[in-house]
């Protein structure tokens, strides 16, 4: 995933360093060492965290169980129980408007859902064209409420692209295949309708028409799984995947770096800019130095971390078992005070428990 805090597009300069293709660098800029920065924190479930963004209320994530949580001054805070259809399905993906007020997450049989942060409201729209697989992944581009364009990819191999109308309804459009069929754990876009899929089968993609037209670029040599993608530009990309490595393309060919000497899978990877995060097995992090050079951190715990995100306030890597592990951050913000509400279902009734 590849996101500015407020999904400004940043232009990358300088040059790029050249690798042979196939031949994966050392792209390790220091050895695992302790990092206090990052800390273990309290977190208010004991289930699997799938995916982290930053809002404009600062960080959030989701996870089994249908939980959303959000960080607060006085810590994380759940803000949905079970999930938009009330019936406990796991989250497994999530993107976030480009005015942050926003956030989209999809999971398992067919759930989509949005939830406003400034107002606090959780819409359902589980389900679309009577899709009930498992959705993997999800990209938004737009203004909440407004124009939001969406994508919706999952273990079918199928993309669905959902537009806001001028009624607040969501129009959608037909099912397409960008991959042949297999599973897409990711999809991430930097402009309205230009971005990028990868699938399981070592398939990345690219669109520039917003998803009516897919162009194969990689990876035709790459061996292992792919788990996620951060699309910063058309001669930007990232994919996070196992052994260890983080592909980089420059718009010409495909780089991969060894950026765990332990080789354990890379399993989410969020750009800003030049700035970035990975994070994977081992409860490690992997904060991006340069091109192709990112530092490994140990964090205090050795679960495995399936994602991560850069914030205003806080950076945040998440995982099994509902863990957490957090930095706090200064750049120019201040997480929101813990009076929010918390969205609970009880029978089907919406219920809002207040702090």
């Amino acid at each position: 995933m590849a996101k500015s805090t407020r999904r400004e597009l940043l232009k990358l300069t300088g040059a790029t360093a050249a690798a042979a293709v196939g031949v994966p660098s050392v792209g390790l800029a220091q050895d695992d060492t302790p990092d206090t920065e990052w800390t273990a924190v309290e977190s208010p479930t004991t289930k699997t965290l799938n995916g982290a963004v930053d809002t404009a209320e600062g960080p959030f994530v989701v996870g089994a169980g249908g939980d959303v949580l959000a960080r607060r001054k006085d810590g994380w805070q759940k803000v949905v129980e079970y999930g938009p259809q009330a019936r406990s399905r796991p989250l497994t993906g999530v993107d976030v408007t480009d005015d942050g007020k926003a956030l989209w997450f999809v999971g398992g049989s067919g759930v989509i859902g949005e939830y406003r942060v400034d107002t606090e409201t959780l819409t359902n729209y589980s389900a679309p064209k009577e899709k009930t697989s498992t959705w993997e992944g999800c990209a938004v581009r737009g203004r909440a409420g407004e124009n939001e364009r969406l994508y919706f990819v999952n273990g079918s191999g199928e993309l669905l692209i959902g537009v806001r109308q001028e009624s607040g309804a969501v129009k959608y459009e037909d099912v397409t295949k960008p991959g042949g069929g297999s599973t897409i754990p990711a999809i991430d876009f930097h402009a309205r309708k230009k971005g990028h899929v990868v699938s399981t089968s070592q398939f990345v993609a690219a669109t520039g028409d917003g998803g009516k037209n897919w162009k194969r670029i990689g990876i035709d040599f790459a061996g292992g799984a792919f788990f996620d993608t951060a699309s910063v530009g058309p001669k930007d990309v990232n994919v996070a995947a196992g052994g260890g490595i983080v592909y980089r393309y420059d718009g010409f060919r495909w780089t991969p770096h060894v950026i765990d000497d332990g080789r354990q899978a890379i399993r989410a990877i969020d750009r800003d800019g030049a700035m970035g995060l990975a994070a994977g097995s081992g409860g490690k992090v992997y904060e991006r130095q340069s091109v192709g050079q990112w530092r490994r951190t140990q964090t205090p715990v050795e679960t495995k971390l399936n994602g991560v995100a850069r914030t205003d306030t806080y950076d945040v890597a998440v995982g099994a078992g509902g863990t957490i592990v957090e930095r706090s951050v200064d750049r120019d913000a201040e997480p929101p005070s813990g009076n929010k509400s918390v969205v609970r279902y009880a029978e089907g009734a919406v219920e809002a428990a207040w702090d």
